[in-house]
């Protein structure tokens, strides 16, 4: 079987090299510790993004336990270990948010809870634990997604794609003035986990001032730490102060999948030619093309419309156009490719090509994606049921002097071996 795949672009990365910058406001990468080895206690995590007015670094606290470094966790890269029972803690001074009415956007690396009960990997927004003027990064492995100290927005626990002790790519995205049902959440890819919001109405507002990050639990209204301290390995954190587009969400998350080589599924659109090429008859067989998506288009519908390129038109494509939805993106979708039954002595086997024509909205991730021309090859049945014959130069359905005068003419014309000079009549 032969596919035409598409993917979105990978982008080849370096150590610190996030490729959406725009907005970027916290960056918490273990890689980017210098001076510690396997198994030092950590004091102080920098806050590596540039070009941005906050100022993250997070440092240990008094009465709290110092998270360690541990080197050649995942994919050869280090990590900053956390222990629930010596309660680790990193918190930052409290900075402003340059944009707080586009919200955040969020992306963690690291492993799911091990204790079995709520653990909190990170939480940003209001140092007094405000309720809903926060959001609490949850990653424990009976349920996770965030909280927001006065309700939740969690996976329910029998469907919560994180597992205890093994690494995922976290996305969250809460808009300002958006409410806890509101939360996008995935791990893994960029298909939205099924959610339940304990208090679905409660609206989020982000503040401008008094904000900080706390790495390891959370703090609550009354200032004083969660007891849902994280134990796991936490490789990396990213947060914007904006609400990413899916293409850019595609990309930090590619990102994230080669520096770790972690899954995360990108969107593809994939030609499927059934029989490993496509052919067709004049007045006889048909072919099938099958045609997919890799993944929910959600809200974004893709509407796939195929082109005959030649004019006038050698197939009959039907339908005219398919649109994969929510609904249907798992199904077997085709085209019928048919071949024009025209009177036009061509040759035995002549050929076309079918270009397709995707559209969607600017936000779907699989805006802007062209696939690659399909060949069709139709067999011509303009010379009765004797068919064709190669060797038949003058097409005039027999094969006869006049044919080998015209081979012999072509010939003589190219005296010398030379691949543009090849008899026309036997292209």
């Amino acid at each position: 079987m032969r596919i035409y795949l598409l993917m979105l672009f990978l982008i080849a990365v370096t150590a610190a090299a996030v490729p959406v910058a725009d907005g970027l406001i916290l960056h918490f990468d273990a890689g980017d510790i210098s001076g510690l080895s396997d198994g030092d206690e950590l004091s102080e995590w920098q806050d590596s993004a540039d070009d941005d007015t906050v100022s993250g670094d997070a440092y240990s606290q008094v009465g709290t336990g110092e998270p360690a470094y541990k080197t050649n966790v995942i994919n050869g890269l280090p990590a900053v270990r956390f222990e629930r029972n010596q309660e680790d803690v990193l918190v930052s001074s409290q900075f402003a948010l340059p944009n707080p009415s586009q919200g955040l956007t969020v992306f963690i690396v690291c492993t799911g809870g091990q204790s079995g009960s709520v653990e909190r990997a990170a939480q940003i927004g209001s140092s007094a634990g405000t309720a809903s003027h926060l959001m609490g990064i949850d990653v424990s492995s009976n349920t996770s997604g965030c909280r927001y100290n006065n309700g939740f927005s969690l996976t329910p626990a029998d469907s919560n794609p994180v597992e205890a002790g093994q690494f995922h790519i976290g996305v969250r995205q809460m808009q300002d003035g958006g409410t806890h049902s509101d939360l996008f959440y995935s791990c893994n890819d960029l298909e939205p986990e099924n959610i339940q919001a304990n208090n679905p109405s409660n609206v989020i507002t982000f503040d401008r001032y008094n904000n900080d990050i706390t790495i390891g639990t959370g703090r609550g209204p009354d200032g004083q730490w969660y007891p849902d301290f994280y134990e796991g390995d936490l490789a990396e954190l990213i947060i914007y102060n904006r609400q990413l587009i899916t293409s850019e969400l595609q990309e930090v998350g590619d990102y994230l999948s080669q520096k770790y080589s972690l899954p995360f599924t990108s969107e593809e659109l994939l030609i499927d030619e059934t029989g490993g090429d496509t052919t067709v008859q004049e007045g006889g067989f048909s072919d099938i093309v099958n045609v997919s998506v890799s993944t929910d288009p959600a809200g974004y519908p893709v509407q796939i419309t195929p082109e005959d390129t030649l004019d006038p038109s050698q197939t009959i494509i039907s339908p005219s156009s398919i649109t994969i939805d929510s609904d249907n993106w798992q199904d077997t979708l085709s085209f019928t490719v048919t071949a024009v039954d025209d009177d036009f002595m061509e040759r035995p086997v002549h050929d076309t090509t079918i270009i397709f024509d995707i559209q969607t909205d600017p936000s779907s991730p699989y805006y802007g994606m062209q696939p690659s021309e399909l060949w069709v090859d139709i067999e011509d049945n303009d010379c009765g049921s004797q068919g064709f014959s190669r060797q038949d130069l003058n097409l005039d359905c027999r094969v006869n002097l006049e044919d080998f005068y015209l081979f012999a003419d072509e010939w003589l014309a190219c005296g010398l071996p030379d691949p543009e000079c090849q008899p026309s009549a036997l292209q």
